[in-house]
């Protein structure tokens, strides 16, 4: 199947079609130690203030560059998980999906991006405590993208963003 941005799915659907959980910003298909097939992102561009008090992260364009904020709600993130999968996929070169959440089961596919650099800035958590995050250059590769083969993961991390 081919993907083209601009479609919009839902986010059962994205689930079934890359084979990652339904939960998380950063969901990917496979494991930190044997290999990631594939990372699946979503992003929430306009929140209301209501909504930025649950999802505390600064996602945002600079022109054609996305700036994604990594995972980890409460104080300084760690370099673990998602986070450690995005910084890898500048070596490894596997692909990278971005979503964004348009409203509640509406999720626009933007195309098929690669992390170009990782940087952190401060950014409040949920708590409303400034914290350091780690934010995520990545450059878009296309607007369309084939499915990848389906491949189960050994153990999927399914803990929110």
């Amino acid at each position: 199947m081919l993907l083209k941005a601009g479609e919009v799915f839902s986010n059962r659907e994205i689930s079934r079609m890359f084979n990652v959980c339904t939960r998380r910003g950063i969901r990917y298909s496979g494991n930190l130690k044997t290999g990631i097939s594939h990372v699946v992102l979503t992003t929430v561009l306009s929140k209301t203030p209501e909504e930025s008090v649950e999802n505390p992260y600064n996602d945002r364009f600079e022109g054609e560059v996305l700036l994604y904020t990594g995972e980890g709600k409460f104080g300084d993130q760690q370099m673990t998980r998602g986070n450690l999968a995005l910084k890898m996929q500048m070596e490894k070169g596997f692909p990278i999906y971005v979503f964004e959440k348009k409203s509640p089961g509406k999720y626009i596919f933007l195309g098929q991006y690669n992390v170009v650099s990782v940087q952190t800035e401060k950014q409040y958590d949920v708590r409303g405590v400034l914290r350091n995050v780690f934010i995520y250059r990545l450059e878009k590769v296309s607007d369309l993208a084939l499915l990848p083969p389906k491949w189960t993961p050994s153990s999927p991390d399914c803990k929110s963003k």
